[in-house]
């Protein structure tokens, strides 16, 4: 409800009446299918070209968790930070193979063809095209089944200080599995939101199902997503530490002096593979500055709602959560500024100083959306029943909804369409001439849909739901717990 008040594309459900009652499986039936199920919809929405389906290798696809995220900003500010979060992990990317050659070259024989050697370095930098928000907690470990090899991921790039003194350090909070970590940068993974092109994604994906193929043949099972993704992640830098500080270190010009024996297995496990032309390097990152939708476990007090144009309220808040510098955000976010629907659109009297946006106090910044999983004292279910009504679109939620689910007028062309985001106009990172329109289904017809995978002679399908098929739980309607305002069913 909340992305769709927003403007983003109506969801497609995975895995909807889905059935994963495998008790000797722990939670892998529920939690291995959110990926198999998002590269399933990849792989056919890739594979067809007609107007009622069908996707391109650089569309966009984002998935989240179904109970517990809110979105709060609009779909161009999303798009803008993964381009912003992107480009930021390029450069350093290349600072770390431009690193990694000067050592080459200062360690190598004054010859003139040693000293270029770092120049012609035959594999050059990755460059990012997946995201996936961070924990501040390396969670799960090896007993999930998979093993993510947390030790060879970098160091978070937000500030040394971010929470003061006592930055990176585990609190002695021996009760509290969550709080203990809430003075840790986020560095490791949660799969709240995995965001990337579709065909580098599809990639991403194939390497989870080959490995969960792999793990089935050894008579054991995987019970987390999260790890899975976490240990094609892991295999990711290990690649990239044995280029680096292999490799390309040693490079003389021509070759790589390296010896694999001297390498912990682990490393060398990868390097022999990647010898052989194995793939482990997919373009994944993280969000590291919290800029998309955060995890609040371990963050429980770290943000909360306000507006940005009252600068008391933001210093109360920021001295509320324990923020060591005083307010680390004084103005509404560049992105924002640059949502202004300049087409007459749901959102456009929207004065975004001026409503309640949930806003984390360490990082300055607004995310885009929220991930309700702090659960210590019961946080989660009291705030997804209690926080609803803070977000700033509550008291205009009816409207924004009904709104956003006019089918376009004219024929559906694009002539006839708003762009989620046209980047000539805004401009991000070098991206000039993006344009993000909404899918191929909703250009005549906005409807939420369920994915169901082919069976048999039936092919995979998109199927429109009813909200009043979505919106099931409890005896409250539906429209009444999400609207709150009395007025009965949705009229659209």
């Amino acid at each position: 409800m909340s992305a769709v008040a927003l403007g983003y594309p109506l969801p497609t459900l995975l895995n909807w009446s889905g059935e994963f009652n495998r008790p000797e499986w722990h939670f892998a039936g529920s939690h291995i299918a959110k990926l198999e199920s998002l590269l399933a919809v990849i792989e056919e929405m890739l594979s067809r070209d007609d107007v009622d389906g069908g996707a391109d290798d650089d569309d966009l696809a984002v998935l989240v968790d179904a109970y517990d995220i809110w979105f709060q900003l609009p779909p161009s500010v999303l798009i803008q930070r993964y381009h912003q979060l992107n480009n930021e992990a390029n450069q350093r990317l290349r600072k770390q193979w431009q690193a990694s050659a000067h050592q080459a070259s200062t360690s190598s024989s004054s010859s003139s063809s040693s000293s270029s050697s770092s120049n012609n370095f035959p594999i050059p930098p990755p460059k990012q095209s997946i995201i996936v928000t961070t924990a501040k907690d390396c969670q799960p470990d090896s007993e999930s089944g998979s093993n993510p090899h947390y030790t060879h991921w970098p160091s978070s790039p937000m500030p040394p200080d971010l929470y003061g003194p006592e930055t990176d350090t585990i609190l002695p909070l021996l009760f509290d599995p969550a709080r203990k970590y809430k003075k840790i940068r986020p560095r490791c993974i949660n799969s709240g939101m995995i965001m990337g092109t579709m065909s580098s994604l599809r990639q991403v994906l194939r390497r989870c199902k080959r490995k969960i193929a792999s793990v089935a043949l050894s008579g054991r099972q995987l019970w987390s997503d999260q790890a899975l993704l976490g240990e094609v992640l892991g295999d990711q830098e290990i690649w990239r530490e044995w280029v680096t500080q292999q490799l390309s270190s040693s490079w003389n010009g021509s070759a790589s002096r390296y010896d694999l024996t001297l390498l912990s297995p682990e490393v060398r496990d990868i390097a022999t593979k990647a010898l052989l032309g194995e793939q482990f390097e997919f373009g994944i990152g993280l969000d590291y500055s919290f800029a998309t939708i955060p995890a609040t476990c371990s963050a429980e007090e770290d943000g909360y709602f306000v507006k940005l144009n009252d600068a008391n309220a933001v210093r109360a808040e920021s001295l509320k959560a324990g923020v060591p510098d005083g307010p680390r955000i004084h103005t509404i976010p560049k992105e924002l500024v640059k949502a202004k629907d300049d087409r007459g659109g749901p959102l456009s009297q929207t004065s975004w100083g001026n409503v309640p946006l949930y806003t984390d106090f360490y990082f300055g910044v607004v995310p885009v959306g929220i991930h309700h999983n702090a659960y210590i004292d019961g946080l989660k279910p009291w705030r997804l029943s209690n926080w609803w009504k803070l977000m700033w679109f509550y008291p205009r939620l009816r409207d924004l909804v009904a709104a956003q689910l006019q089918p376009p007028s004219g024929d559906g062309s694009v002539a006839d369409l708003k762009p989620l985001l046209n980047m000539s106009s805004h401009g991000n990172g070098g991206e000039q001439d993006l344009v993000y329109w909404p899918p191929q289904t909703q250009r005549s017809k906005k409807q939420v849909t369920v994915f169901e995978p082919a069976q048999g002679e039936r092919p995979a399908r998109l199927v429109p739901i009813a909200w009043d098929g979505v919106c099931q739980k409890g005896s409250t309607p539906w429209y009444e717990a999400l609207f709150g305002d009395g007025k009965g069913p949705l009229e659209v």
